[in-house]
C-alpha cells in the first residue's frame, strides 16, 4: 500500500511539473531602432539595433527590408479618420531572422516630414529567434525629401520553448 501510495505521488508531481516546462519565459522589455531611406514607394531597407533586456535580443544588429501599404481605414473617435500604414519587416542578424507585423496612423508633421505611432507583433524566427514573440508600440518619422526613416519598437517579448 505504501509503494502504490508513493507512486501516486510521484506521479502527481511529475504531472503538475509539465506544464512548467512547456510555459514560456517571462515577456522581458526589448527596444529595436531602426534606420532604413525608401527604396520605393512601398519599400525601405537599412538597419537595426538592439538594446533589450531580452538575451538574444540584446546588443544585436544587421539588415532589415520593410514593405508597406497605405489606406485610408483608420478609425478616430468612432469615425474613420486619416492613414494607416500597414507594414512587415523582415528582420536579419547573424544568427537569423525574425518577422514583424505594424500598423499605425500616418500623421503630418511638416512640408515633407511625418510621423507613424501604433502597434507591431513579432511574427516568427528563425536560428536564435525561433520562438520569438512579442509585440509592443511604434514611433517612427519619415522625411520624403531624404526618402529616411527612422523607427523605435518598444514593448515585451519572449522566447517560447518548444519543448
Amino acid at each position: 500500500m505504501k509503494i502504490k501510495f508513493t507512486a501516486a505521488v510521484l506521479m502527481t508531481l511529475a504531472f503538475a511539473a509539465l506544464p512548467l516546462a512547456a510555459q514560456a519565459a517571462k515577456p522581458q522589455s526589448i527596444s529595436l531602432t531602426f534606420t532604413m531611406h525608401f527604396t520605393s514607394a512601398t519599400t525601405a531597407t537599412g538597419t537595426w539595433t538592439s538594446t533589450s533586456d531580452l538575451t538574444v535580443l540584446n546588443g544585436k544588429s544587421g539588415t532589415v527590408v520593410q514593405t508597406t501599404k497605405i489606406t485610408g481605414k483608420g478609425k478616430g473617435k468612432g469615425k474613420k479618420a486619416g492613414q494607416v500604414v500597414h507594414g512587415r519587416e523582415v528582420v536579419t542578424a547573424s544568427d537569423g531572422t525574425f518577422v514583424i507585423q505594424f500598423n499605425g496612423g500616418l500623421k503630418p508633421t511638416g512640408a515633407t516630414t511625418s510621423e507613424v505611432n501604433g502597434r507591431f507583433v513579432l511574427k516568427k524566427g528563425t536560428g536564435a529567434y525561433k520562438g520569438l514573440h512579442g509585440n509592443g508600440k511604434i514611433h517612427a518619422t519619415l522625411d520624403s525629401s531624404s526618402g529616411a526613416i527612422t523607427a523605435v519598437y518598444t514593448g515585451k517579448a519572449h522566447v517560447q520553448n518548444k519543448t
